[in-house]
C-alpha cells in the first residue's frame, strides 16, 4: 500500500516536472515538420505532393498556437510578446491558405515564389523568440 502511493507521487511528480519539456518538444517537433515540409514542398513536382505538404505545413504551425516557446514559457497569454508570438504564428497560416489557393489554382511556380515568404515569416519570428 505504501508502495503504491510511493509510486503515485513520483508519477505525479514526473508529470508536473516533465509537462513543460514536452511542450517544448511537441513546439520543437512542430517545428521540425514546418521546415521538413517547407523543403519538400520547394522540390515538389506536381501540386497532388505541393499540396500535401501544404497541408502539413498548415497542421504544424496550428498545432503550435497551443505552445510557447522556452523564451516566452510562464508568460501570461495577455502578455504583448505571447500576443506577439500568436500573432507570428497566425501570418503564417495566412500565407499558407494564400499558397494553398495558388496551387489549387494549378499555379505551382507562382506558389513556390510566394512560398519565399514563408521562410521570411520564419526568420522575422526566430529572431524575435527563438
Amino acid at each position: 500500500m505504501m508502495g503504491q502511493k510511493l509510486l503515485a507521487s513520483l508519477l505525479i511528480s514526473c508529470v508536473f516536472l516533465g509537462s513543460s519539456a514536452v511542450w517544448a518538444a511537441d513546439l520543437e517537433t512542430n517545428m521540425k515538420t514546418l521546415a521538413k515540409s517547407t523543403k519538400a514542398f520547394a522540390e515538389a513536382k506536381d501540386t497532388a505532393n505541393a499540396k500535401q505538404q501544404l497541408v502539413v505545413m498548415r497542421e504544424a504551425a496550428v498545432s503550435s498556437k497551443q505552445y510557447l516557446p522556452h523564451k516566452l514559457e510562464g508568460l501570461p497569454s495577455g502578455n504583448v510578446q505571447v500576443k506577439e508570438y500568436q500573432a507570428g504564428l497566425d501570418q503564417l497560416v495566412a500565407e499558407i491558405d494564400k499558397v494553398t489557393a495558388l496551387v489549387e489554382q494549378g499555379q505551382l511556380d507562382q506558389a513556390k515564389t510566394e512560398a519565399m515568404n514563408l521562410v521570411k515569416i520564419r526568420n522575422e519570428n526566430h529572431k524575435k523568440f527563438r
